[in-house]
């Protein structure tokens, strides 16, 4: 009986790919609309470090040699002039209700899975690549961030928190935790 489900000419996996390119592109191909929100988020064993561009809109350079944990967790160059006011915060992510948001994804050290369960948000932060994800959050509250790639022996204290606020509150919430 199972037999007779089974597709012989490979036509299953056609109807899949017709069905996926749309939604695929719709993540991972889509140009991040005008005034969307840019986010960089790194994931190290165990936590998320997050950053803003700053005031200036500009990231600023970055180099793995410059790496510090305590003061420098993304390897911001300070030579780099558009990197002076960047703003790495850890494990706390805050974004604008309804604005479209753009998250460029790094690893620091091993495979990470950024997921935002609630906005059905996830995708995977390799070494050495830096793949995006665009969505909007539809509705304020604070959210979880969780990592659903195992990722070493404290995975399981890899949480962050997604703040959505309201229109207009971005970046008061974003000098608050500058400590401006």
């Amino acid at each position: 009986v199972a037999e007779r489900w089974r597709y012989r000419d490979g036509s299953g996996e056609i109807g899949v790919i017709a069905i996926g390119i749309p939604v695929w592109n719709e993540y991972f191909a889509a140009e991040p609309p005008p005034g969307a929100l840019f986010v960089e988020v790194t994931g190290q064993q165990f936590m998320w470090n997050i950053r803003y561009p700053g005031g200036d809109g500009v990231f600023g350079r970055t180099d793995a040699r410059l790496i510090n944990d305590q003061s420098n967790p993304v390897g911001i160059d300070p030579a780099d002039p558009a990197g002076a006011d960047d703003l790495v915060l850890q494990n706390e992510m805050g974004v604008q209700v309804n604005r479209p948001v753009r998250v460029r994804l790094r690893s620091k050290d091993v495979l990470h899975s950024f997921f935002l369960p609630n906005l059905r948000v996830k995708q995977d932060a390799v070494p050495g690549m830096m793949p995006e994800v665009l969505f909007v959050p539809t509705r304020e509250g604070i959210f979880e961030i969780a990592c659903t790639e195992l990722c070493g022996l404290g995975h399981y204290r890899m949480q962050g928190f997604l703040h959505v606020v309201p229109e207009g509150e971005l970046g008061q919430w974003l000098q608050q935790r500058s400590g401006g």
